[in-house]
């Protein structure tokens, strides 16, 4: 019977091991190839998915853009009247007591920002400035949502209770005519004035920044 030498069967040896190496090597390269393939299908619909949210987002801050400036219009006008508000009719007086707590917040539509966060798939977008513009908008819309806190808190705890105890909202006239002459009443007016026209700036940043991040991310899935 033939019987290989000892340096066959080290020859051999090492060959089996070369090949046992190099289909590891292989089987490693096809698994990270099927991988990366995966996540370019993943991050496409991320990306398409994100686009959808912000051309959601821009037609609502189009909206809340549009009812800001006339709110501001019609605040700047009774802060004008403010002087002669006791001549206005009851009906004119009810409406302008309505404008402060009359108001249409923005709330971004960011579900797909957050479930990208939260199961940790922001790291597959691979285009930084992307990544560089989502992350500040998100800080924009924080900032939009303190302030807009802001205002609800000082309506909830200042204006309404002020209001409540000196408007029949059933008849929809003013109970008690001291009501016009509270300093407090109409420094709510200017600070309505004031606080809608800071929120209508920066809802417009917003929509700016929003139409810029479409812009990266239909650039990028056209690639």
């Amino acid at each position: 019977m033939f019987k290989l030498n000892r340096n066959d069967r080290r020859a051999n040896l090492l060959l089996e091991i070369l090949m046992i190496v190099v289909g590891i090597n292989v089987a490693l390269w096809f698994e990270s190839w099927f991988q990366d393939l995966q996540d370019a299908e993943i991050e496409e619909r991320y990306l398409a998915d994100l686009r959808d949210d912000l051309l959601t987002d821009i037609r609502n801050l189009d909206r809340v853009i549009k009812t800001g400036e006339a709110k501001l219009q019609q605040t700047a006008k009774i802060i004008e009247l403010m002087p002669t508000f006791t001549d206005l009719s009851p009906e004119q007086q009810a409406q302008a007591i309505y404008i402060p707590p009359n108001y249409q917040f923005f709330v971004p539509s960011d579900f797909t920002y957050r479930s990208m966060q939260e199961s940790g798939d922001f790291r597959l977008l691979r285009n930084a400035e992307i990544k560089k513009s989502i992350l500040k908008l998100d800080r924009r819309h924080k900032d939009i949502a303190m302030i807009q806190k802001n205002y609800l808190q000082a309506m909830d705890d200042g204006y309404i209770p002020l209001m409540m105890n000196s408007f029949d909202i059933a008849t929809m006239t003013i109970t008690d005519p001291a009501l016009i002459q509270d300093q407090l009443f109409r420094n709510f007016f200017v600070y309505t004035e004031q606080d809608t026209d800071t929120m209508v700036a920066m809802y417009r940043l917003a929509r700016s920044q929003s139409e810029e991040l479409v812009d990266l991310i239909e650039d990028e899935l056209a690639l």
